[in-house]
């Protein structure tokens, strides 16, 4: 039985906190609760849930309130292995997956699984980002697509007719795939052409349609920013360099080794701090000469990446990508702060712009 202050307590596990019990049925079972679990179902409003209305329309589910959706996010938050790990015991992660579920009428259970935790962000597949675009665009049944040319210079070509009854077709043409960098996402080499369309349908679609999937970002996406998803696994310490030389050194060294030289240990690791104590010391002028890009030469100091930049911040490096190319600039010619961490779609706005101007140029010719 459940209601208001009772505990939502799953098949043999006693309702409240016990931790010494749940640490037990844990072991014994992995479908067992979690002390952080247990808290959020004494939460749960029973009378709220039960109100909630199974709906055969789109998601399944048909919400009334923003409370109802409250609630429904604190049962997706103890469903266990029905969600994945990244939204356990995390109810507002889970409300703001619900949410986006109703925008897109689709079901809550599906886009959570769909869903990944990347860099302290939610991510989504590109299948359901492709889904979403099929569902929402404007437009008279599916895009349309071609390949162009073959091998690193073959292109993707994606259309489609808008449903307003215009006749317009909306398109869009992507780069070489040769050219399309960088390319993190395992995909490109296990399903190249695959990737390749969802490369593009997303570049489409925010060309054409931006409102459509507006704040979403895709796993590749963030893989091929360099982002790596987070599966709850530490990664593992990274050696100590100074100390990794020292040994490489040792192990290079001529000649008989004499066991259990205390002088010699010493020796080395003596000069390993001192390989550390120069590094961290010579950092900040390394980092002064990274060059007009301003990329750091340490991995750690990078900026946090900026994935929501403005209409205005977009549109301004299209218009620069358009005026690079009218001046004679090469297309590699990118400007140095669309090169640092997080402005890629900054970055991608200005090649799309260069392109632009290239095809109207040819048009014109």
């Amino acid at each position: 039985m459940t209601g208001p202050g009772v505990p939502f307590a799953s098949p043999g596990v006693t309702p409240g906190p016990n931790p010494d019990f749940q640490e037990k049925k844990m072991a014994e079972n992995p479908l067992v609760t979690t002390e952080t679990e247990h808290r959020i179902a004494s939460r749960i409003d029973g009378q709220t849930s039960r109100e909630l209305a199974i709906s055969d329309g789109a998601g399944g589910i048909a919400f009334a309130s923003m409370a109802q959706v409250m609630e429904f996010g604190k049962l997706m938050a103890v469903s266990q292995i029905g969600v994945r790990k990244h939204l356990r015991g995390n109810p507002g992660a889970c409300v703001a997956v619900t949410i986006q579920a109703i925008e897109w009428r689709m079901s809550p259970y599906a886009v959570a699984n769909k869903s990944y935790l990347v860099n302290d962000q939610i991510a989504y597949e590109a299948q359901l980002i492709h889904a979403v675009i099929l569902r929402r665009a404007p437009i008279k049944g599916r895009p349309k697509m071609e390949f162009i040319g073959d091998g690193g210079k073959r292109k993707l070509r994606v259309w489609a007719e808008l449903s307003d009854g215009s006749g317009e077709i909306v398109e869009y043409t992507s780069p070489e795939f040769d050219k399309i960098q960088p390319k993190n996402s395992p995909l490109w080499k296990n399903d190249p052409d695959q990737q390749h369309w969802y490369y593009s349908i997303r570049a489409w679609c925010r060309r054409h349609f931006p409102d459509v999937i507006l704040g979403v970002y895709a796993v590749d996406e963030l893989q091929d920013a360099g982002y790596q998803i987070d599966d709850g696994r530490a990664a593992p310490p990274a050696p100590r360099p100074g100390l990794k030389r020292a040994l490489d050194s040792l192990a290079e060294k001529r000649g008989p080794v004499i066991e259990g030289s205390a002088a010699e240990a010493e020796q080395f690791s003596e000069q390993a701090s001192f390989d550390e104590e120069t590094q961290e010391t010579s950092a900040p002028a390394a980092d002064q000469g990274a060059g007009a890009e301003g990329v750091s030469s340490k991995p750690g100091d990078a900026p946090a990446p900026d994935l929501f930049p403005t209409r205005e911040a977009l549109a301004a490096a299209r218009d620069r990508g358009r005026e690079a190319k009218r001046d004679g600039m090469n297309r590699r010619a990118l400007p140095g702060e669309y090169r640092q961490p997080g402005r890629e779609a900054e970055a991608d706005e200005w090649r799309a712009g260069y392109d632009e101007e290239t095809a109207q140029e040819g048009g014109a010719s």
